[in-house]
């Protein structure tokens, strides 16, 4: 195959993989808003919701470290494509259950268990296979339009599923997540998942146990600078961050009195800073020095954070004022977010050799997810015993501080060596050993 007709692959890739991203995270998000409604509307209890975000995240941190080692093992187009299928089989079972015996919270449990179980096989596989699906000069656009797809289907979804809701039945819900989702996988079976795959493998590593394969992946993270570091610096900042997940809420609607519908503008220009941020680094050059982007981003995003308390220190009573600043706020926020993820994402992709990215990536969706649950408990109870603002200004503080100890410039120095090096031996493996299977 010819370096042309590679280009034309990849960017094949790239337009399949948004197109494919954005139908998927539309259904999912559209399903995952009218489940949200009807356990609420069904219960009207804030346990029965947060039970059905216990059945999302626990099979994703139980399962991620098993998928890693099959991702890294086995064929990942197989995986991707066999775990959207029984993605699908799901909740095509729980649509023929409510048409027998009727929807019900029960139900819709079991459904999230299994849902979430496949899509971690999915979505851990998928995420390392970008490495050779796209050239490494494309992966920050790649992703780039991977996120704006997502703030699409996070845009899209409230107002679809808003207009929907208590119009139509829960059963149209599902029917949408299956028409959305079929039409993702056939896609995504279309895509050369080992374009850009490298011909020598690991062979003592792949024979391995799953106990000895993962310590193998451990091991391999801490003979590596790069991605110590992003690891490290990810959990802390995952764990510090919990606080924004409670804490706005808990500024904008009990301390603020926002109302719900203005809630859904501040959050609404949220989604749409996330957009236009993903749509500026999908558009601008590779970023050179994609760690110290995101230590400036980290530390601008901390310092906008502790600008949303601003009216809560002032004691803003003037309501229009206090939306119209939450809204300016929120869209920096959010957009400052993404210039955060994407560089790190695309050095986790760059710098992970191809026989450890399933188990790199599943590490660290483990413990963000397993830390999550912690930091959303240990915040929710910090906020009822200190005032807001102090929590935030805090959490802000010492985000900085993470930040500007975990990227000072001796290890940027070092980082942007080992990147380096990387790209190097990236662009002769591409040139030298690039493996075309159809």
């Amino acid at each position: 195959m010819t370096e042309f007709e590679q280009l034309k692959k990849v960017k094949y890739h790239m337009a399949i993989f948004t197109v494919s991203k954005l139908i998927s995270s539309l259904g999912a998000n559209v399903l995952a808003f009218g489940i949200a409604l009807y356990i609420l509307q069904m219960t009207g209890s804030a346990t029965s919701f947060s039970i059905n975000l216990l059945c999302t995240i626990l099979p994703r941190v139980i399962l991620a470290p098993f998928v890693g080692y099959l991702a890294d093992r086995y064929n990942k187009k197989f995986i991707v494509i066999s775990g959207q299928i029984m993605m699908i089989v799901t909740i095509a079972s729980l649509l023929l259950y409510s048409e027998i015996y009727g929807i019900s919270v029960i139900a819709i449990y079991i459904m999230t268990i299994f849902y979430s179980a496949f899509s971690s096989f999915s979505g851990i596989a998928l995420t390392a296979s970008i490495g050779n699906l796209i050239h490494p000069d494309y992966i920050q656009k790649t992703m780039s339009l991977n996120q704006m797809s997502i703030s699409v289907g996070s845009i899209g979804a409230p107002i679809i599923g808003g207009m929907l809701f208590g119009f139509v039945s829960m059963e149209v819900f599902l029917i949408i997540q299956i028409v959305c989702f079929s039409i993702a996988t056939l896609l995504d079976a279309t895509m050369n998942f080992k374009l850009f795959s490298s011909v020598e493998e690991k062979l003592n590593d792949v024979k391995a146990s799953f106990i000895a394969s993962t310590k193998n992946a451990i091991k391999y993270v801490k003979t590596k600078q790069v991605l110590r570091t992003v690891l490290l610096l990810s959990l802390s900042i995952n764990f510090i961050f919990s606080a924004i997940g409670v804490g706005l809420s808990f500024i904008i609607i009990e301390v603020m009195k926002i109302e719900p519908l203005h809630v859904g503008w501040v959050e609404g220009v949220g989604a749409i800073g996330m957009l236009l941020g993903s749509i500026y680094l999908s558009m601008r050059k590779q970023i050179e020095e994609p760690l110290k982007f995101s230590k400036t981003s980290l530390i601008a995003f901390s310092f906008i954070l502790a600008l949303i308390t601003v009216p809560l220190y002032i004691n803003s009573t003037n309501y229009v004022f206090n939306v119209i600043y939450f809204m300016i706020t929120f869209f920096l926020l959010f957009a400052s977010e993404i210039f955060i993820n994407i560089p790190v994402g695309v050095v986790l992709q760059t710098s992970t050799d191809e026989a450890y990215r399933g188990r790199v990536f599943a590490l660290l969706e483990t413990m963000a997810m397993g830390l999550m649950p912690l930091g959303t408990l240990f915040f929710g109870i910090i906020f009822d015993l200190v005032e807001a603002q102090y929590v935030i200004s805090i959490v802000s503080v010492v985000a900085i501080g993470v930040t500007m100890f975990m990227l000072r410039p001796t290890i940027l120095k070092k980082i942007s060596r080992e990147l380096a090096k990387n790209r190097n031996e990236n662009h002769a493996e591409k040139k030298e050993t690039v493996k075309i299977s159809n």
